[in-house]
């Protein structure tokens, strides 16, 4: 093989620093958007941010001057970068509309939802045990108490549950090889979740289709369980594209 063949076998690997701290803001809208940093919270200081991102310190520098610029992330010297104290409804319905996320591929996503979670459902039903069903009713009741009671702080608690119930669920399989394929779609089912909750209205009309999913598991209807979670997932594409149409 020529010298120049082999030239165009292999590029070099390399790193682009834009491309690295977008990386770390997207990585800190989703930890707010999951629920697990709240308005007002310090993030952790830039060395140990870049440590856990496996990034410089530059980028994680550049990151925050552009969270900043958004107004997501106020920067206090000598204190360092903490989450902006505004109402967290608003809050979070602002940054979700920054999140980038591309069409075709929450498309891609829920085709392949449809697929993977409809059986899931009928795995559980059929072969899950009793706590690991009590687990998931529960986890549908105390939402919707929590939601009687909230009047803000809504949408975080919408997207946890959201994140919970399907990965619980998939856990609940007893299916290793499904769990880590659920692992591995965490990123593009935060921006799929992000899209879906911005839709008023959108999280509470799952957590009533989760409770459909939970009265067949109950009843261990493996049939009316993948039914029921193949209509939830019909039914939350046909909103978010609908909402992209409007847009």
């Amino acid at each position: 093989m020529s010298d120049s063949s082999t030239e165009k076998l292999f590029q070099p690997i390399y790193r682009n620093p834009k491309s690295v701290y977008h990386r770390v803001v997207d990585e800190i809208k989703k930890s707010i958007f999951e629920g697990r940093m709240k308005p007002g919270d310090r993030l952790p200081a830039e060395r140990e941010l870049a440590e856990m991102l496996g990034v410089s310190r530059t980028s994680v520098r550049e990151a925050l001057k552009m969270l900043a610029a958004e107004g997501l992330v106020s920067i206090r010297h000598g204190q360092g970068a903490f989450i902006s104290e505004q109402d967290p409804d608003e809050y979070l319905k602002r940054f979700a509309s920054h999140l980038p996320v591309n069409r075709d591929t929450v498309l891609h996503l829920f085709e392949v939802r449809k697929v993977l979670e409809p059986q899931a459902a009928r795995w559980v039903a059929e072969r899950a045990s009793q706590a690991d069903i009590q687990e998931l009713a529960s986890m549908v009741t105390t939402t919707r108490e929590q939601l009687g009671r909230l009047r803000s702080g809504r949408l975080s608690l919408l997207a946890g549950h959201d994140s919970n119930f399907h990965y619980r669920l998939a856990q609940a399989t007893g299916n290793t090889v499904l769990v880590r394929l659920m692992h591995s779609m965490l990123d593009l089912l935060a921006d799929s979740r992000s899209r879906s909750l911005a839709i008023p209205g959108r999280g509470e009309r799952s957590v009533d289709e989760h409770y459909e999913i939970v009265k067949a598991l109950i009843n261990r209807d493996g049939d009316e369980a993948a039914a029921a979670m193949l209509r939830h997932l019909e039914d939350v594409e046909e909103q978010v594209v609908a909402a992209w149409r409007q847009g």
